[in-house]
């Protein structure tokens, strides 16, 4: 993981509520030591926090992403993408989320409040869960 855009992704957090950074951890702790998921930060949105595919998972060179999310400082909410559609999101209780534009390769988008990131962090794994497992399956049949 590259050490800049992981301090970046950090930086935003130093002012956020101890539960907005609890999310965070939890999601990192729980896909971190996975094969088949790799964390990875990046500069986008001043640091965001991504879990991809490894590429030779999928028998190629480069990660895919699977989900996106970072902390909003302004709206103190967690901005998240998913390769889950809104209703597949609202089946884990996720919901207000909308489809992204067609040119985005993930096909959700939300803005979690404080009653997602205090006290949902394991239903949102559990819906990152399928996300990764629904992104894998499509990718293993191409």
């Amino acid at each position: 993981m590259g050490e800049i855009p992981r301090d970046n992704f950090e930086a935003r957090l130093v002012d956020a509520p101890l539960a907005a950074r609890g999310f965070f951890e939890s999601v990192i702790e729980h896909f971190d030591k996975r094969n088949s998921v790799k964390l990875h930060f990046t500069d986008t949105n001043s640091g965001d926090l991504r879990l991809a595919l490894p590429g030779e998972v999928l028998g190629q060179r480069r990660l895919r992403n699977f989900a996106t999310m970072y902390w909003q400082t302004s709206k103190h909410v967690v901005f998240a993408r998913t390769f889950l559609s809104p209703d597949e999101l609202g089946l884990f209780g996720i919901l207000d989320s909308t489809e992204t534009a067609s040119s985005e390769p993930l096909n959700s988008e939300v803005q979690m409040g404080s009653e997602v990131w205090r006290y949902g962090a394991l239903t949102f794994i559990r819906a990152l869960e399928a996300a990764h497992f629904a992104f894998l399956s499509k990718h293993e049949n191409n």
